[in-house]
């Protein structure tokens, strides 16, 4: 029986990668940060990533856009919307990803079927940092979190649910991480960024209270106050925290093993190790 041995959250910002190998002011926080919770990760020993990700308009656009759909190709290559960034070719656990989509659809979600996509950096940026070199298949579950309608974020949690129980069903017994990609609170190119980037935090309280919330292991009490007319507060990205709930459901409700905080950029960096 397969099994969840774990869960992570990190930022996908696209220039990170870059910034830490050419030694920009930043580059320090940002190594720890992800290299404390890539540390966390490698004492779980995966043998797959199930990574809760959004799409930046890059695999879906205006002609459809799923709420909910899980990759299951044999692999993907990627990122798809940076030049600046390494080409990766990622594989996936697609006997595993088939199991659960089929699994969560028969639970009663109508999750989407992805077969042929690129990843954007929503994924390769987690991955370049956690894992170097490419050695563990991911799971990739896009969680609609910047084109509205999205989905409520007890929709997510109990998403979340539905896929730790068909990963749990899975036959084999592979250990399987869960990785949330996303932040808290962000605006890219709209009113509410600063003058000096495209990109701005316009809701900071609300990240200090996500915060808090996840110090405290109160995960019921995060999907409550995740209301629509909040995550809009928080940015036009602000929907990405769907991405973190939706990982959440994976795991049993607790304060985690590591979280810090990166103020200046609306985002955090977690772990849960089971």
């Amino acid at each position: 029986m397969a099994e969840i041995v774990g869960g992570f959250g990190v930022p996908h910002n696209p220039h990170f990668p870059g910034w830490v190998a050419g030694g920009a002011p930043a580059a320090q926080e940002i190594a720890r940060m992800y290299g404390a919770v890539a540390e966390r990760l490698r004492r779980v020993r995966p043998d797959v990533l199930l990574v809760f990700t959004g799409d930046h308009y890059n695999i879906f656009f205006e002609e459809c856009v799923p709420i909910f759909s899980i990759g299951v190709a044999e692999s993907a290559d990627g990122a798809s919307d940076y030049a600046e960034l390494p080409r990766r070719h990622v594989p996936i656990a697609a006997d595993l990803a088939r199991h659960v989509h089929g699994a969560t659809v028969r639970a009663g979600f109508d999750v989407g079927m992805s077969q042929e996509f690129e990843f954007d950096h929503a994924v390769i940026v987690p991955l370049h940092f956690l894992v170097p070199d490419g050695s563990i298949p991911v799971v990739p579950v896009f969680v609609n979190a910047l084109i509205p309608p999205l989905p409520s974020a007890a929709r997510c949690l109990a998403l979340g649910g539905a896929i730790a129980a068909a990963v749990r069903s899975a036959p084999g017994d592979a250990r399987v991480a869960a990785v949330a990609s996303g932040s808290f609170s962000l605006e890219i190119g709209g009113p509410r960024i600063v003058e000096t980037s495209h990109t701005g935090v316009p809701a900071p309280e609300w990240v200090d209270r996500v915060l808090a919330l996840l110090r405290d292991g109160a995960v019921a009490r995060l999907v409550g106050e995740a209301t629509e007319e909040r995550l809009a507060q928080a940015g036009n990205a602000g929907g990405e925290l769907l991405e973190w709930i939706a990982m959440l459901g994976t795991i049993e409700a607790r304060p985690p093993a590591f979280l810090d905080v990166q103020p200046a950029f609306g985002h955090a960096y977690a772990a849960w190790p089971a």
